[in-house]
């Protein structure tokens, strides 16, 4: 019999005569402080797409320096998630150099402001603006390609133009920028699996462009997207009309956003809760992971961090999102420091992010993800045999218990792909029997 369950939705039981079995995955337990990792069950949805989705799932890195897409604990998580479930394309802002824009004609870089909260694009007539894959000059793999743009009373006609494979560029869509009231739109046309580039060339009024979509729907990889601005406070973010907003993400439909800011108290609760509406209309069945900030130079003689902690987390308990905690283990800003993690005093560089993204990976139980986790019990004459397959990115434990209280390891597996068998003689009393999966 095979039996498993969930990334974190608890515990099944099953019941064989006097003998039942009980799986559980990853068993996380918070620290017992205020700040600690917490609703880490919230994120049952994403943690099923990513085992079970025949789609693309998207995470959406939001926030300031604090969410940027080339050091940032959130670039990490980003880059792991690549790594282990494969890349289905890109979206916004640039990462992995996969979306170099290039501006032509008298089209130039605007924002954060009114219109948009990151820098867009303004292109006036006879003007243009691409995006480019560094890493592969042909195009991103896909089959849908498409724009984030906004339409306004300058706005007028314009053309989201095609490069398959390098080859000149074609007309795939005539689009219509104009409207009296500024309004949020994704055009995208759906084309045969190849390597596409995503060119924007205006013919009339001056055209608001925020950026591409690059994606293939075959795949369920993760579909990378990230809007993050240095310096952007979370009132400018909240000011850009609704209008513009809920359309983006309704249309980007995001199955986690990661929030990762470093924000002054005053009024950030209330800038935080416009966030959640928000969400919660454009992108109702989308995951949230609040990142509790690290440590930062003020903090030598302030509570900065610790008070916009407090306020984050309580956010997330009252809307139940999940919480990382990455200020408690990262013990000071001179411990961050003395390891080399901070790129300056507020921020940390490539290995302090990578420092802080281990951290997600396993308070989330993110390692055990994709992993086989079930346990077969099978009868074996007078005995039974109890087998389940390991894996290197996660450390099994096998634990015995009678009352489903107290836990007893009885077996931990070195970290390797193999199979672990074992028989034993039925207990006269129920026994429980469980897994429980850490990072290696």
């Amino acid at each position: 019999m095979k039996l498993g369950g969930s990334i974190s939705s608890g515990r099944t039981i099953f019941r064989i005569g006097l003998i039942s079995l009980c799986f559980v995955s990853g068993i996380l337990t918070g620290r017992a402080l205020d700040f600690s990792t917490t609703n880490v069950n919230a994120l049952n949805r994403f943690y099923a797409l990513l085992e079970s989705s025949n789609r693309p799932v998207t995470v959406l890195s939001f926030g300031d320096s604090m969410a940027d897409s080339y050091r940032s604990p959130t670039y990490h998580v980003m880059q792991k998630l690549v790594n282990r479930f494969g890349i289905a394309g890109f979206s916004l802002n640039n990462y992995r150099n996969s979306a170099v824009w290039t501006l032509e004609s008298g089209a130039t870089s605007r924002g954060p402001d009114y219109f948009w909260y990151n820098a867009y694009s303004s292109v006036p007539p006879g003007g243009a603006v691409w995006w480019n894959n560094l890493t592969s000059p042909g195009g991103i793999w896909a089959d849908r390609v498409g724009v984030f743009y906004i339409s306004q009373t300058n706005g007028g006609s314009f053309r989201l133009m095609i490069s398959t494979n390098n080859s000149p560029w074609e007309t795939a869509l005539t689009l219509d920028g104009y409207s009296v009231i500024p309004q949020g739109h994704f055009a995208t046309v759906t084309l045969p699996l190849n390597r596409y580039r995503v060119r924007i060339e205006s013919d009339s009024g001056t055209n608001f462009i925020i950026g591409p979509s690059v994606l293939d729907t075959a795949t369920n990889g993760i579909h990378a997207a990230f809007t993050d601005w240095g310096g952007i406070a979370l009132n400018q973010v909240t000011n850009v009309p609704l209008s513009i907003r809920e359309p983006i993400f309704a249309a980007l439909q995001p199955d986690l956003i990661v929030w990762h800011m470093k924000e002054p108290v005053e009024s950030l609760a209330t800038w935080m809760e416009a966030c959640e509406a928000w969400w919660q209309n454009s992108a109702p069945d989308g995951d949230v992971l609040y990142l509790g900030t690290t440590w930062i130079s003020v903090d030598t003689n302030t509570t900065t961090t610790i008070d916009q902690n407090t306020i984050v987390r309580t956010i997330a308990l009252e809307h139940n999102r999940a919480y990382v905690d990455l200020m408690t283990p990262s013990i000071s800003y001179q411990w961050l420091v003395d390891q080399g993690y901070m790129q300056d005093p507020t921020h940390v560089n490539p290995a302090g992010g990578l420092f802080c993204a281990n951290i997600i990976w396993s308070d989330l139980g993110l390692f055990a993800v994709g992993e086989n986790r079930r346990i077969n019990l099978q009868p074996l004459g007078n005995q039974m045999q109890l087998s389940y397959q390991t894996s290197t990115n996660a450390r099994y434990r096998l634990e015995i218990s009678s009352d489903l209280k107290t836990w007893t390891p009885i077996f931990t597996n070195p970290v390797v792909n193999a199979t672990f068998t074992t028989n034993f003689t039925p207990e006269t009393a129920p026994t429980f029997y469980r897994l429980n999966l850490t990072a290696p």
